[in-house]
């Protein structure tokens, strides 16, 4: 008999007294993977592993929003107390430990949780992750240099008007890079349920404003403040050869400090390749190398 699914979406309230949204999707016994979405997203964005791809291999899939995005307060600090919201979810449902995949920029928070939180963390999953390099504090244009310059009114406008133009037509966001997408990512991106998942989670996560967005900006090119040499679970990272978003090539700097890693490259695929075959992204979480 298939396990009993079930669907929640709820706000915790944390001890320090702030809000986090999360939800959970899956066999309600399944084994917990925690979703960490990119930029921008929310806790909605893992819906785009399907509900039949959680049964076939019993995975009980939970996500928050990271703060300012959706129903989470906003937070000012560095990642290292950001991932914390994920703990303080964790221990409210009961889940010692628990495999982690944070795709784009939830890869970079997901490895700061495992060197934060080892005795928690089971494997980290690594999906197209948008990581900071020695690169990114020197080099990078325009963007890089607004980011680095902290929070602007230059920045503050720029960003209300990215926000506008997303809550007016979400999918729109991705037309930049969906002509360099490979085959198989293209017919995956025509189908109707994953504009559908896409267009109602950037509608949630700009809901509240701005504030997760321009969280992301600044994060974006602060070096990790922990020592990613340090994680002693397995880490497993899936990205396209053709990534735009994050050059393969800064992903493996990042994994070659690592001493567990692997790395699986999708040839011809963009940003969007390991979401393709979600069941081999949900192995990746309890073992499988391939």
């Amino acid at each position: 008999m298939r396990p009993e699914a079930t669907t929640t979406d709820e706000i915790l309230a944390t001890a320090g007294g702030r809000l986090v949204g999360w939800c959970a999707r899956g066999p309600s016994e399944g084994a917990p993977v925690l979703w960490i979405h990119g930029w921008p997203g929310c806790r909605l964005e893992q819906r785009i592993v399907p509900d039949d791809a959680l049964h076939r291999l019993d995975v009980r899939m939970v996500s928050i929003d990271r703060p300012g995005w959706g129903n989470t307060d906003p937070l000012h600090a560095p990642r290292s107390q950001k991932v914390l919201d994920v703990v303080a979810v964790c221990d409210a449902l009961g889940v010692e430990r628990f495999s982690l995949s944070g795709f784009s920029a939830g890869g970079s928070h997901a490895l700061t949780l495992a060197a934060v939180a080892p005795d928690r963390i089971e494997r980290v999953v690594l999906a197209s992750a948008l990581v900071p390099d020695d690169d990114t504090a020197s080099g990078g244009g325009d963007a890089l240099a607004m980011f680095r310059a902290g929070r602007t009114p230059a920045l503050e406008g720029w960003r209300r008007e990215r926000r506008r133009m997303i809550l007016g037509d979400p999918v729109a966001t991705f037309a930049t890079i969906v002509p360099s997408f490979g085959d198989r990512e293209r017919i995956w991106y025509a189908q109707p349920w994953v504009r559908e998942v896409y267009e109602t989670t950037l509608r949630e996560a700009f809901r509240p404003g701005i504030e997760g967005d321009i969280e992301d900006c600044l994060t974006r090119v602060e070096p990790f403040d922990v020592d990613v040499s340090a994680i002693a679970c397995p880490v497993r990272a899936i990205h396209g050869a053709a990534d735009t978003a994050t050059p393969l090539a800064t992903v493996e700097r990042v994994l070659a400090h690592i001493r567990d890693a692997d790395l699986i490259v999708l040839d011809g695929m963009e940003h969007f390749g390991p979401l393709v075959d979600p069941d081999r992204l949900l192995s990746l979480a309890f073992g499988s190398s391939t």
